[in-house]
C-alpha cells in the first residue's frame, strides 16, 4: 500500500492538471520560456522601445541630406501713403491701394557642410547598434534569471517528491511500531522519536511547497502568464548530453558575442563620429537656393503703383559662424579625453569578461566532477539497501535500520539528479559569462 500511495504522489505532483476554475499546469522547456520572454517580457519591451526611438532618430537626421523648402503668404491692408522731408515738415498724402499681398517661396538644398551630416547619421548608427547591444544585454539577465528561477523549481519539486515518500515511510514506520508495542516488543519512547521525525518531515514539506509557489510566481510574473499557470519542468532536460568544449573557444565567443565588449567597441565608434562632428565646425556650409517672390503693389514707387511684382533667383548659399573658430577647438578636444576613456574602458572590460568566462568554465568542471562523485555515492547507498534489505527479509535488522538505508538511498539519488541540474545551470552561467545564452541542442 505505501509504494500504491508514492506512486500516486509522485503522478500527481510530476503530471499537469487543471480543474474547473483553479490552476493549469503546463509542461515547459527552458526553450519555451525563452521564447515567451521574448514575446511577453515586459523589461525587455522597454529595451525594444529604446531601439525602436534610436531607428526614428536616424529617420529624423537624415532629414537634413534633403532640401528645406519654404512659403509664405500674406494679405494686408495698406494705408495712404505719406511723405515729408527729414525733418517731418512739408508733408504730402498719396492715395494708395488698400489691399497687398505677398507669396513667397525658397529652396535651399546642402551641398557641403564638412561632412557633418554624414557623420552625424553615422553617429546615431552606432547608438542604435549600442541600444541593439543593451537590448542584448538586458535579454541575456532575462534568460539567465529564467534559468536559475527554472532550475530551482525542478530542485524543489524534485525534493518534495522525495520528503512525499518519506513522510508515507515514517507513518509505515510508525503503524508497525505501535503494532510492536501492542505485541510488547517495542517502547513507547520509540514511537515518540518517529512522531517528532514525521513532524519535522512535515514542516520541511511545508517550506518546500512554499518555495515551489515563490519560484513558479516569479517565472509566472516574468512571463506575464495567468496567475493560476502552474509550471511544470520538462524532465528530459536532464537526457541531453552537456558539451565540454575547450575554454578557448568560451573566450572567443566571449569576444566576438559578449554586449559588453560590443558595447564598448560602439562607444568608441559613436565618440569618433561625434568628433568628427564637432571637426566639420571648421568648415562652413554652402548650399544651392532658389526662389521667387511675388508682391503687390509697389510701394517703393510715388504715387504707389497697383501692380504686382514678381522677382525669381538661383545662387549658391555660403554660411560660416565665426564663433566657431573659439569653440570647436574645446569641443574637440573634450571628445579626445573621452574617446580615450572609452579605450580604456573597452580594454577594462576585455580583462572582465575574460575572467568571468574563466570562472565560470572552471565551475562547469568542477560541476562534471561533483555528478561523478554523486553517482558514487548513489551507487553506494543502493549496495547498502540492498543489504539492509536482505538483513531484513532473515530478520537481523529492524525496520528502523531499513528505513534510514532506504532513506539514505533516496537521499543520494536526489543529490544524483541534483548534481545533473547543477551542470545545466553552470553551463547557463558559462554561456552568460561569454553573452551568447542559446537553447541547448537536444
Amino acid at each position: 500500500m505505501k509504494y500504491i500511495t508514492f506512486i500516486f504522489t509522485s503522478f500527481l505532483l510530476s503530471a499537469p492538471f487543471a480543474l474547473p476554475g483553479q490552476t493549469t499546469g503546463r509542461v515547459m522547456s527552458l526553450d519555451e520560456l525563452f521564447a515567451l520572454a521574448d514575446t511577453q517580457s515586459k523589461s525587455i519591451k522597454i529595451f525594444e522601445s529604446a531601439v525602436t526611438g534610436a531607428e526614428k532618430d536616424i529617420s529624423v537626421a537624415k532629414n537634413a541630406y534633403l532640401p528645406t523648402v519654404d512659403f509664405s503668404a500674406s494679405a494686408t491692408y495698406n494705408g495712404n501713403a505719406r511723405v515729408s522731408d527729414r525733418d517731418f515738415s512739408n508733408g504730402q498724402t498719396f492715395a494708395s491701394p488698400h489691399f497687398g499681398n505677398s507669396f513667397s517661396i525658397e529652396a535651399s538644398q546642402v551641398i557641403f557642410a564638412g561632412g557633418s551630416i554624414h557623420h552625424q547619421v553615422k553617429a546615431l548608427e552606432a547608438q542604435q547598434k549600442i541600444a541593439e547591444w543593451d537590448l542584448a544585454a538586458h535579454r541575456q539577465e532575462v534568460y539567465f534569471l529564467l534559468t536559475g528561477y527554472y532550475l530551482d523549481l525542478y530542485k524543489y519539486r524534485n525534493l518534495l517528491t522525495v520528503y512525499d515518500r518519506n513522510i508515507e515511510q515514517t507513518l509505515q514506520v510508525i503503524r508497525d511500531m505501535r503494532a510492536r508495542e501492542a505485541a510488547g516488543v517495542a517502547l513507547d519512547n520509540d514511537i515518540t522519536r518517529y512522531e517528532v521525525q514525521y513532524q519535522n518531515l512535515q514542516y520541511k514539506r511545508t517550506e518546500l511547497v512554499s518555495s515551489i509557489e515563490i519560484y513558479n510566481d516569479k517565472l509566472v510574473t516574468m512571463l506575464d502568464l495567468p496567475s493560476q499557470t502552474e509550471i511544470y519542468p520538462d524532465t528530459t532536460l536532464l537526457h541531453g548530453s552537456m558539451p565540454q568544449t575547450d575554454e578557448n573557444d568560451f573566450q572567443e565567443q566571449a569576444f566576438q558575442c559578449a554586449p559588453l565588449l560590443n558595447k564598448n567597441r560602439l562607444t568608441i565608434d559613436w565618440l569618433t563620429r561625434k568628433r568628427k562632428v564637432a571637426q566639420a565646425g571648421y568648415m562652413p556650409q554652402i548650399s544651392l537656393i532658389a526662389g521667387d517672390n511675388l508682391n503687390g503693389p509697389i510701394t517703393y514707387e510715388i504715387p504707389v503703383l497697383d501692380n504686382n511684382i514678381n522677382v525669381w533667383y538661383v545662387g549658391v548659399g555660403l554660411k560660416f559662424s565665426l564663433g566657431n573658430l573659439y569653440k570647436t577647438p574645446k569641443e574637440v578636444s573634450r571628445l579626445r579625453v573621452s574617446i580615450g576613456q572609452a579605450r580604456y574602458q573597452l580594454s577594462s572590460a576585455e580583462e572582465q569578461v575574460t575572467l568571468g568566462v574563466r570562472e565560470a568554465y572552471t565551475r562547469y568542471l568542477d560541476s562534471f566532477e561533483l555528478l561523478k562523485t554523486q553517482e558514487k555515492s548513489r551507487q553506494l547507498a543502493t549496495q547498502n539497501y540492498e543489504v539492509i534489505a536482505n538483513r531484513y527479509a532473515n530478520d537481523l535488522v529492524l525496520v528502523t535500520d531499513l528505513v534510514d538505508a532506504d532513506n539514505l538511498r533516496l537521499s543520494a539519488e536526489v543529490q544524483y539528479v541534483n548534481a545533473q541540474i547543477n551542470i545545466i545551470y553552470n553551463y547557463y552561467r558559462l554561456l552568460y559569462a561569454a553573452g551568447a545564452i542559446h537553447p541547448i541542442n537536444k
